[in-house]
């Protein structure tokens, strides 16, 4: 407090500012929350890079097991080849895998199994998308 030199009472002054205090504990509040959002950001990113990856492997998967199915109608023998998509623009990162076998059912029945399988390396791990047919 302090007193008014004029009338002779008391004034109270008070400073409206922020401590040191205040100030280091806000600056680190917001320098966690900014630090989780920039993580968070990299996080979203990468999961759609992966959904990208995974839709484009099976749109691929799909393409090969019509174009499968397309040539060889009824007449389907058992194979395992594999290749990759090296001849096409943006995808020479795929790679794929047939295989054809015979499941026995009965005796003298067989169902076809047809596997596709779409394999791109993410990072470093490999992911697959596989389609199977039966026919």
């Amino acid at each position: 407090m302090t007193r008014d030199r004029g009338q002779g009472s008391w004034v109270m002054i008070t400073n409206s500012a922020f401590t040191l205090l205040e100030v280091m504990v806000a600056v680190a509040i917001m320098s966690m929350v900014l630090v989780t959002l920039l993580g968070l950001k990299n996080r979203t990113m990468q999961d759609v890079a992966l959904a990208e990856h995974i839709t484009t492997a099976t749109m691929l998967a799909k393409r090969t097991m019509v174009d499968t199915l397309t040539i060889g109608t009824g007449k389907l023998q058992p194979v395992e080849e594999d290749g990759n998509f090296a001849g096409e623009e943006n995808l020479g990162d795929y790679a794929w895998k047939r295989t054809i076998s015979q499941i026995p059912l009965f005796s003298t029945v067989f169902i076809t199994e047809i596997r596709i399988a779409v394999i791109w390396n993410e990072g470093t791990r490999q992911e697959m998308v596989e389609l199977v047919d039966y026919e």
